[in-house]
């Protein structure tokens, strides 16, 4: 009921008062808004709405008040047939709809003056009724005189005793409440709902009922909580915000080339950033090719602030100062050209072999061991001059050239050796055959070293596929279709090209006298597309998840299916992304690297305690802060928050672990990624098969409540996950083993929806969690289908999970 008009008639006449004019104060005085005779002064009752319905509060609580013929002492609900009585004066009340009737009567008032009784003919004579007046205080006569100094006091006097009546109605009937706010001194605090509020100190008095709180502070996300004012006069609600992730930048002197790796994990080149991270410390290392390593930690605030990392990189070069005399030489480092002297070499820590060889002098070998980030200057070298010469030339040109096995450059090239000393000249070529010279030259002697390097070949046949396609060596056509070569035993790319193919390639060196076959399919474009989808991912425990397209389909059952729960209406669904889940149930190996101590239900029957099998009796929120702890491992952002004392999902979703939604379980292992709707795991047809899953089958006579007659699966309890195969989708035991939590709030969807709904994650509220899938004690039709729906927040021995993520784009 709701009243929203109050209708007084009385002695004045008749008056209507809205909702807004109340407070309506009843009494003996001349601050009350309906005034009936009698003794005292001041309100009786005051009359309010309370949740749209009227009640009256007692002020005088002496019993002189009557409801229905009783003392009035406490408040109460105004309701149609009351009776209010006042020293014989009476208030009679009506109720309907959303109006209340207030009639006062006065005829039987004790302070009301009657007229005198007149006899019965002169009394029918009358032409004038007289009507009774209500009695009235020569004070209150006065009143009726110009306002004087008393009267003006009496007035705030009668309005501050009622003002403090109220304020102390209000007082004793609310509730006090404090928000013990984590960090404290929020920006903002402030509340939504009810239509009283009175701050004192640290605590806000509120009547009961529902309310929003709404708090706001720098740094830290906006929190909005619904919470309830119920009958207990003192609490404290606890508020936890929670801190808004920070920014990063990694700076690097001297604008060196690095990667910048977080938690060990490769996250860009320097510089880098920003890059948003959630609070908390972070290992940080920079890699560059020619500096040492830099590692450090660092702690991240979060609030929304920025934080720079510089980076000294120390290089891991020596400067190396070489000179010789004449200048002009060519300097080598382990055998590659590196300047000329006067030179300065930048040589990576460790030995290097250097030479300097000048035309006309001889050359001068030696080494030197690089030490990181120092400076080095070596004698400097003088060279002597060269007492012979030799020119060596070889057919064909280009091949190294050795003096006693150091390099020297490639033909043609005129060698200055000394006299009288005996020389070995290596020549070789990739693809030719190699030889050596034994050489000894006179004094001032100039002579020429010739040598001829016969090719080496060797026999390759490529095959290929399609039979037009064609074959190149270095990038040289030479030929279409199969393809035998003769080729030198040098190092050749082999390529089999076709327009629409992916182009195949090989790196093969010829060998004289072994002959070499080489198959080449080449691949469609289409085929290389479709390959290049990686179809599963491993985490760091193992744990195999399988890709899974979008797709659209029904939620539920249709009413004609037999054994369908009045649970499963049908939804109309879309899947917009593809996503990753768990091809198998966690097992208990998995678990116990979280939860060591932790035990699936070895008092119901041994096996379920097995490394392999399935986890168990776990609660959703054991479930969920798994996911968070494997999520953690691999440096994701965790899916699951803890807001007083439940674990919520934050969405949308973070990158890391979590339990598939109850439309990703159903599309997965119902629908099996688009193969279609099945009934049970095996089929439409009932009873299941030979080895259809792990169900209530006859070994589990005693455990299980209910068992499907003539079935053994083999397994009393649970068995190893994967015992009986997978889907059409790569997924295993969907039905059997144990039921599955998955990530919605439960709740039972309003039937006749047409429109589809994408992506649903389910209620944002609710008491309980989704159970989707059958375990190792159900045995009857209705819980072996796919549609069938279970809800929960307990463990229970038949009840573990997989887990599933977001694919990362």
């Amino acid at each position: 009921m709701s009243i929203e008009q109050l209708l007084i008639s009385d002695v004045e006449g008749e008056r209507v008062v809205t909702g807004a004019q109340l407070p309506l104060r009843i009494g003996t005085g001349s601050d009350s808004d309906l005034r009936l005779p009698g003794p005292g002064g001041g309100p009786l009752l005051v009359l309010d709405l309370l949740d749209g319905a009227p009640f009256l509060q007692p002020v005088r609580r002496d019993g002189s008040v009557k409801l229905n013929g009783e003392p009035l002492t406490a408040s109460r609900r105004l309701q149609d047939g009351d009776v209010f009585e006042y020293f014989g004066s009476r208030i009679d009340v009506g109720v309907s709809g959303s109006r209340a009737v207030l009639n006062v009567r006065l005829e039987d008032s004790a302070y009301v003056t009657r007229p005198p009784e007149m006899p019965g003919d002169a009394a029918a004579a009358a032409e004038e009724a007289i009507a009774p007046t209500a009695f009235k205080r020569a004070s209150e006569a006065r009143a009726a005189a110009p306002p004087t100094e008393r009267h003006t006091l009496r007035w705030v006097v009668s309005g501050g005793l009622a003002v403090l009546v109220l304020a102390a109605w209000l007082l004793f009937t609310s509730k006090s409440i404090e928000f013990d706010v984590n960090p404290d001194e929020p920006d903002s605090l402030s509340i939504s709902g009810g239509w009283f509020k009175l701050p004192l100190g640290n605590r806000v008095l509120l009547r009961q009922g529902e309310y929003t709180l709404q708090v706001e502070k720098a740094g830290y996300y906006d929190l909005s909580m619904d919470f309830v004012v119920d009958e207990a006069p003192n609490r404290t609600i606890e508020v936890e915000l929670r801190r808004r992730p920070g920014e990063v930048t990694v700076d690097v002197t001297d604008g060196a080339e690095a990667t910048v790796n977080i938690n060990g994990v490769h996250v860009g080149a320097a510089p880098l950033g920003p890059v948003e991270l959630e609070p908390g410390t972070y290992s940080v290392e920079v890699l560059s090719e020619r500096y040492l390593p830099f590692s450090d930690a660092f702690r991240l605030e979060g609030l929304g602030q920025q934080s720079r990392i510089t980076v000294q990189l120390v290089p891991r070069w020596s400067r190396v100062t070489l000179n010789s005399e004449p200048s002009g030489a060519t300097v080598f480092v382990d055998d590659k050209a590196a300047g000329e002297t006067p030179a300065v070499l930048e040589l990576l820590e460790g030995k290097h072999t250097l030479s300097i060889v000048r035309e006309g002098f001889k050359a001068w070998d030696g080494s030197v061991v690089a030490e990181p980030n120092t400076e080095r200057t070596l004698p400097t070298v003088r060279l002597e001059a060269a007492d012979a010469r030799l020119r060596v030339t070889t057919i064909p040109r280009g091949a190294n050239v050795t003096v006693d096995g150091r390099y020297r450059g490639q033909s043609p090239l005129t060698l200055d050796l000394s006299p009288d000393i005996d020389y070995t000249i290596g020549l070789s070529r990739a693809g030719y055959g190699s030889a050596t010279r034994q050489v000894r030259l006179r004094s001032a002697a100039s002579e020429e070293l010739s040598v001829d390097l016969s090719a080496r070949t060797g026999r390759v046949t490529v095959n290929v596929s399609p039979a037009d396609a064609g074959v190149y060596v270095d990038g040289r056509a030479r030929g279409t279709g199969n393809t035998t070569l003769d080729l030198s035993s040098a190092p050749k790319r082999i390529e089999v090209r076709k327009a629409g193919y992916e182009t195949w390639t090989r790196t093969v060196t010829p060998r004289p006298g072994y002959p070499q076959t080489l198959a080449a399919r080449l691949r469609s474009l289409e085929e290389v597309a479709a390959a290049s989808v990686q179809r599963e991912q491993e985490s760091t425990l193992g744990h195999v998840l399988r890709r899974i397209e979008a797709g659209s389909f029904d939620l539920g059952a249709s009413r004609r299916e037999q054994g369908r729960r009045a649970n499963e209406v049908i939804v109309p669904v879309s899947i917009s992304r593809p996503f990753l889940i768990g091809v198998h149930e966690i097992t208990n190996k998995q678990f116990a690297a979280f939860d060591p101590a932790h035990d699936s239900g070895s008092d119901v029957h041994a096996s379920m305690a097995g490394d392999n099998n399935p986890v168990a009796n776990v609660t959703w929120s054991q479930a969920v802060q798994y996911c968070n702890w494997l999520s953690a491992r691999e440096g994701l952002e965790p899916v699951y928050k803890e807001e007083f004392g439940e674990w919520v999902a934050i969405r949308p979703f973070p990158n890391g672990y979590r339990l598939p939604t109850e439309a990703e379980w159903t599309w997965a292992l119902r629908y099996e990624g688009n193969a279609g709707a099945l009934r049970y795991p095996w089929g439409e047809d009932w009873p299941p098969r030979r080895d259809a899953g792990n169900f209530a089958d006859q070994s589990a006579d005693g455990i299980a409540p209910t068992l499907i007659p003539g079935y053994d699966d083999g397994f009393a309890s649970t068995a190893p996950v994967g015992s009986f195969g997978t889907n059409a989708a790569g997924l295993a035991d969907g039905g059997g083993n144990v039921a599955e939590w998955v990530n919605d709030y439960y709740s039972v969807p309003t039937p006749g929806r047409t429109q589809r709904v994408t992506d649903p994650l389910g209620p944002e509220r609710g008491n309980t969690r989704v159970i989707r899938g059958s375990g190792w004690r159900h045995g009857g039709m209705t819980e072996l289908r796919l549609s069938y729906r279970d809800h929960g927040d307990e463990a229970r021995s038949d009840v573990g999970f997989r887990i599933a993520r977001n694919l990362d784009e």
